[in-house]
């Protein structure tokens, strides 16, 4: 192993392996934990859920900017250890308008992500390239892998509100299972070597 790899695990507190069974993570305490199978299939979305999905992103859409840090400011505070992920934030005191400017432009390129996913849910293939590629810049970013599943939860909280008169279970399933296959294609990108 490298020094440049020696240094980086000691300074991360984590491990990856990458076999073709499984992308593993191995945490300061040894304790192992698959964190991407690339052997599973990805999750499935059915077209009532893309429907769903797109009737829903229509509403969304008016507010996005909102969403977005919603999203980011939620994410921040039930995982703070999440906001030294970000390079662009570390220095930034998060009282200062340039952190506000960099979060809400960070939101808006996520929201941009969604939005892309959105429509690309009628050809799957570019799907699957754009979150893979995703991924793999992640990866480069060093962002930890089991980071990737935090976002979908916050999003699905904070668009709630946007749409309480028509939410149902049904609506929650749907953005679950589109944020299960972004998250997918996002580590299969990040466990590639």
């Amino acid at each position: 192993m490298s020094l440049f790899k020696r240094i980086k695990r000691s300074l991360t507190g984590s491990k990856r392996t990458n076999d073709n069974k499984s992308c593993v993570v191995i945490s300061n305490n040894n304790e192992t934990i698959t964190m991407f199978d690339p052997q599973k299939p990805p999750p499935v979305i059915t077209e009532l859920e893309v429907e769903i999905l797109k009737d829903c992103w229509k509403i969304v859409k008016q507010d996005v900017a909102k969403v977005g840090i919603i999203t980011f400011v939620g994410l921040f505070e039930t995982h703070p250890d999440v906001h030294d992920a970000f390079m662009s934030f570390r220095a930034v005191n998060t009282s200062d308008l340039e952190y506000n400017a960099i979060l809400r432009a960070h939101a808006l390129r996520v929201m941009g992500t969604v939005d892309k996913c959105i429509y690309r849910l009628d050809n799957r293939e570019k799907f699957e390239e754009l979150m893979t590629e995703l991924g793999i810049r992640h990866k480069n970013y060093s962002v930890k892998i089991e980071f990737i599943d935090l976002i979908g939860t916050q999003f699905i909280n904070s668009i709630k509100p946007h749409l309480e008169t028509v939410w149902t279970g049904q609506h929650e399933k749907a953005w679950d299972h589109l944020f299960m296959l972004m998250c997918y294609y996002m580590k299969k990108g990040m466990c590639n070597t």
